[in-house]
């Protein structure tokens, strides 16, 4: 072996390993792809961390939403369970007027063409002490029939606010 084959084997083997190390740090992505590459990957953490931080933050909005509805449900089933009471003393009150009106109708029927002066003032007394009893019964029933339309009105207003929670808790569904 001479100088210049080996000088030349020297110089081939210096060209393989060379080659052979670039060739590896490429594959590594140690060369300048790299720097484009961990760009690549904080920007792909980045939005991760963004995406898990709306899921969060959404999940807390819906487990309050959650909440609120309970909440709202709640009020809802008790104004509904008002309004059933007061509709009830309604009809109560409605069925009163209607007897005492009835009763009048048939003490003003009772006149006969020969009643005594003395019977028709009872009866008159008796009219009379029967319209006061419809008096009352027509206040109890007009009270009853306010009361009965505000708890009508507590009940929208509790139902329009649900179904604004509701539909609150859809948006942050759709997203």
């Amino acid at each position: 072996m001479d100088f210049s084959t080996g000088r030349m084997k020297l110089v081939a083997g210096i060209a393989v390993l060379s080659g052979a190390a670039v060739v590896t740090t490429l594959a590594q992505g140690l060369g300048p792809s790299s720097a484009g590459s961990l760009a690549e990957l904080t920007a792909e953490v980045r939005q991760m961390r963004v995406a898990l931080q709306e899921a969060s933050r959404s999940q807390n909005q819906m487990q309050a939403l959650n909440i609120s509805l309970t909440a709202q449900q709640s009020r809802l089933a008790q104004v509904s369970a008002r309004l059933d009471t007061a509709e009830e003393d309604l009809q109560q009150a409605m069925s009163r007027t209607r007897e005492a009106v009835t009763v009048i109708a048939t003490a003003q029927n009772e006149t006969r063409p020969n009643m005594s002066a003395e019977e028709r003032g009872q009866l008159a007394e008796m009219v009379k002490m029967f319209r006061q009893q419809a008096d009352e019964a027509q206040n109890r029933e007009n009270t009853a029939r306010g009361k009965r339309d505000e708890l009508m009105n507590a009940f929208r207003a509790e139902e329009a606010r649900w179904l604004q929670l509701v539909a609150k808790l859809e948006e942050i569904v759709k997203r």
